[in-house]
């Protein structure tokens, strides 16, 4: 069975994902992407839509607690732990206006990724930027957050035209704006999408 290329369309967060995992995980990692989306396997959903209505409505710290007073138990750590860390990196930044992303798509030959910021956020002077949230209890990796900015640089005028891209560690509050430049790293993506498309197709035709 032959699954055609145009309907592959996959999330930035499985492509990095795929991406910066070692070879012998990447086919049960391929495998996954046929199941459906269910909102108990993303638990950091709640405090998704909290950071986003927190900045909309100007009330972050209620908004904040609002999602950690109401989470499962089995997360609230993991929610207090967030929230310590976002509102600490809000703070310094209340005058800020909360713009809604659009959704933007990075084709490769093979594969279409879905690039869309958690939130832009607006400052006084006019300045632009465009998060991707990392909630997780272990840190980002240089990498993955380098292929994230990336993924995000190319795909602005489609998000936010002229945004600074930036990837938030919320737990540790570390910031990443920068990628190292290189006139390879389009063709190295490409390959990996290529790569990934392959074994998709492989899993599908099983």
């Amino acid at each position: 069975m032959t699954i055609p290329t145009s309907s592959f369309d996959l999330s930035m967060a499985r492509f990095v994902k795929y991406i910066v995992s070692p070879g012998t995980q990447r086919f049960a990692l391929v495998r996954s992407f046929d199941d459906a989306y269910s909102p108990a396997k993303d638990p950091y959903r709640q405090m998704r839509r909290a950071v986003q209505v927190g900045r909309r409505t100007g009330q972050d710290e209620a908004a904040i607690n609002s999602a950690v007073q109401n989470c499962r138990a089995q997360v609230r750590g993991h929610y207090i732990d967030i929230a310590r860390g976002w509102l600490s990196f809000i703070e310094s930044r209340a005058d800020t206006v909360l713009v809604t992303p659009g959704t933007a798509r990075w084709h490769a030959t093979d594969l279409t990724v879905r690039v869309t910021p958690d939130l832009v956020l607006t400052h006084a002077d006019g300045t632009t930027d465009a998060l991707k949230l990392h909630f997780y209890s272990d840190p980002i990796t240089t990498q993955a957050a380098e292929i994230t900015l990336w993924l995000m640089r190319q795909t602005l005028d489609q998000t936010h035209p002229g945004a600074r891209p930036m990837v938030l560690d919320v737990r540790r509050q570390r910031e990443y704006t920068r990628v190292k430049p290189s006139p390879a790293y389009a063709s190295w993506l490409e390959s990996e999408a290529a790569s990934l498309a392959f074994l998709y197709r492989r899993h599908r035709a099983a």
